[in-house]
């Protein structure tokens, strides 16, 4: 059971580590794409040495990468969208659009 696990996280990782490594090659500057090269080899270098049995660790990287990745790719996404001439204000909509209304939320004293 668990050296299946071991091989199923091996693939996760590996996959992650490519996706990022494509992600970073999409930043339009040469210095930033170098920047974010040598970024996400060195994250994933810094854990290379994780006990492969060490499966609560593994999953928590995985998902820190998971999320490090889609905050890279919806950076991507929405520099895309901007020289296509396409809105985006959609991409920043983070569910406070109307806060001001709310009168659940104290407001500071002026």
């Amino acid at each position: 059971m668990s050296s299946r696990i071991i091989r199923e996280n091996k693939k996760l990782v590996l996959n992650l580590y490519k996706r990022c490594l494509e992600s970073a090659q999409r930043c339009p500057k040469f210095v930033n794409r170098i920047m974010m090269e040598s970024y996400v080899r060195q994250k994933f270098r810094d854990n290379k040495d994780i006990d492969s049995r060490d499966f609560e660790t593994i999953q928590s990287l995985l998902r820190q990468g998971e999320e490090e990745l889609k905050s890279m790719n919806t950076y991507h996404d929405l520099r895309s969208r901007h020289l296509r001439g396409e809105n985006t204000d959609d991409l920043y909509s983070d569910g406070y659009d109307n806060i001001e209304n709310d009168s659940s939320i104290s407001k500071p004293l002026n």
